[in-house]
Order: C-alpha cells, then sequence, then structure tokens
C-alpha cells in the first residue's frame, strides 16, 4: 500500500514542479517595462528578416523599414568606419558594429529595440542625436533594450552599433504611437 501511495506522492510533486516552470512571469510583458512597450514587443515576435550592417559610412548603408524586425550581422568593430566617433568610448573586447539607415516620414518620437548591450547612435548627417529615454526589461532578451528618440521627419538617418561582443542582433525601429 506505501509504494502506491509513494507513486502518487511522487506525480503530484513533479507535476507542481511542471506548472511551477510553465507558471513562471514572462519578463518580456508590458507591465514589466516603464512606458507602454506594447508595439515594440509586438514588432520583435515577428519572423526577422536577414540584414548585413555596412562596416564603411562611406559605402552602401542598409535601409531597414520601420516596424520590422531584423536579424542584424554586425562585423569587428575595429574595422568599421562609423558616420560619427561612437558617443560611448568604452568598447569590449571583441566589439562587433555595424551601420543601417532608415527613414522617418514625419517628426516624433521613435524606438530602437535590440536584443543586445549595444551601444546606440542615431546620426543626422554631421550631428548625433541624443536619446530621451532608455528602457530594459530583465531577464527580457527580444528587446533587451528599448532606447528612444525625438527624430525630425522627411529625413533618412544613420544608426549605428557599437560595443558589444554579439555579432548579429535582433533590431526594429518604431515610430511612438504608430
Amino acid at each position: 500500500m506505501l509504494r502506491p501511495l509513494a507513486s502518487l506522492l511522487v506525480a503530484c510533486l513533479a507535476g507542481q514542479s511542471a506548472l511551477s516552470a510553465d507558471n513562471k512571469p514572462d519578463p518580456c510583458t508590458t507591465t514589466a517595462f516603464a512606458r507602454d512597450v506594447s508595439h515594440e514587443l509586438a514588432v520583435a515576435k515577428q519572423t526577422p528578416a536577414p540584414m548585413t550592417a555596412a562596416a564603411n559610412a562611406d559605402q552602401h548603408v542598409p535601409r531597414l523599414e520601420l516596424a520590422k524586425l531584423y536579424q542584424v550581422k554586425l562585423s569587428a568593430q575595429s574595422g568599421v568606419t562609423f558616420a560619427l566617433a561612437p558617443g560611448r568610448a568604452k568598447v569590449s573586447e571583441g566589439a562587433q558594429a555595424g551601420l543601417v539607415r532608415f527613414h522617418t516620414a514625419a517628426p516624433g518620437r521613435y524606438r530602437v529595440a535590440l536584443s543586445s548591450g549595444h551601444w546606440i547612435d542615431i546620426v543626422d548627417g554631421e550631428q548625433r542625436i541624443e536619446s530621451s529615454d532608455f528602457q530594459r526589461a530583465h531577464g527580457c532578451e527580444r528587446p533587451h533594450k528599448i532606447v528612444e528618440f525625438v527624430l525630425p521627419g522627411g529625413k533618412d538617418l544613420t544608426l549605428q552599433l557599437s560595443g558589444s561582443p554579439d555579432a548579429t542582433v535582433m533590431l526594429s525601429v518604431t515610430s511612438v504611437g504608430g
């Protein structure tokens, strides 16, 4: 009689353990972030389009579309020529970097969401545009961080990634409220 009872107890404990593993809160929810990032989280669930970032600002820099997820392949930062020097001088060993561009139809707030810790610079011609907000939800990798910028409209802008050893990054640019 003890053997079936012991088996039942083991089965119950295993089931409870499986349930608690399934009931772990998702670190990538809108409540995990300080602001409403539901649009960015929805974009992060897309199947990413492959893209290779440029390693030289004077060459063809690939253009990404807003509200679309990309898996961007980067190059060794030591071989990348930026449009402007990155705003953060600290460089991790084996750092990867690259450049992409995007177009803003209207002025407003835009968010760059990525799956890595890369430093993000947005360049308009010869001017770096400073970020206006930064968010991260611990444990959320897609996106790992979201950086917000107030951008001019009707512009082709360069997005520079630098300073992290990740060779590929999931990346999207979205218009806040659009």
